[in-house]
């Protein structure tokens, strides 16, 4: 794979796009990019990373820990949501608003000459993949609006290559579940607290304790509805899961009998 064409393609888009700055998440996508921009570009590459109080705390600990292994400069920005008017009532085009917010503060961070990691113009690039331009990805609209490059997806890389090549390199995160924001987890129109965004996050953290690795705990209010990649598993360890999630603050726990499926909020 290192030697592939569509390799040596994404390095020649890199060092076309230097000096490059890589929006980190932390995941599979954006660790892979990273890796390869810095093994690539060397110090005409960056990382930056929007600290939201809807993004995972762990994933942000991961984030800057890869970061600081790899030895390259990482910008972390606060964003305050209430800066996007609507934003925080989960409105059906939240991906869009949020996307369009966080890489506009991404540019406007780089633009400047105090906190950019090095004076002179430099491309912002995503981790978005070729299967992401056929998939419903309501936020890519502000990756055209805004110009940010997506460098895996230019040179023909799928999420299931993006896995083969981080395992060959040796990144812990090849067999990482997806993930997204806790926005997610919340109904459309449905105005989102702090408190709900932690009990949320404290009762996936749970879960993840117990051995789930995908898990989802969808709010209804003050229901949790739990969705897992095994379903088996989950009735199995019902009780425990009830007592997790009632501990977060959930009153009442049902199992989805689905059972985990993406965007699963968008389709009720």
């Amino acid at each position: 794979m290192l030697c592939s064409p569509a390799y040596q393609h994404l390095q020649l888009l890199l060092q076309e796009r230097a000096p490059l700055a890589v929006a980190f998440s932390g995941g599979v996508d954006s660790t892979l990019l990273l890796k390869v921009a810095s093994d690539t570009l060397g110090s005409n590459c960056c990382a930056i990373t929007v600290d939201a109080p809807y993004h995972f705390r762990q994933e942000l600990a991961d984030a800057a820990r890869f970061a600081e292994q790899l030895g390259v400069r990482h910008l972390i920005i606060p964003f305050d949501p209430h800066a996007v008017p609507g934003l925080l009532h989960n409105p059906p085009n939240r991906c869009y608003l949020c996307k369009k917010a966080l890489l506009s503060l991404c540019l406007t961070t780089l633009a400047s000459c105090s906190r950019s990691p090095a004076p002179g113009p430099w491309t912002l690039a995503d981790g978005s993949t070729l299967d992401d331009q056929t998939a419903h990805r309501p936020g890519r609209k502000a990756l055209q609006e805004l110009e940010v490059r997506s460098p895996l997806a230019e040179a023909g890389f799928t999420k299931a290559a993006i896995r083969t090549l981080s395992k060959e390199l040796g990144l812990a995160t090849w067999d990482k579940p997806a993930q997204s924001c806790l926005l997610t987890r919340f109904p459309h129109e449905y105005p989102v607290t702090p408190s709900e965004l932690e009990r949320v996050e404290r009762s996936e953290a749970a879960l993840q304790q117990l051995g789930f690795t995908l898990v989802r705990v969808r709010s209804l209010g003050n229901l949790a509805r739990i969705e897992t990649d095994n379903g088996e598993r989950a009735r199995a360890l019902l009780p425990a899961i009830e007592a997790a999630c009632r501990t977060a603050g959930f009153e009442q726990i049902e199992l989805d009998p689905v059972g985990y499926r993406c965007g699963s909020m968008d389709q009720n």
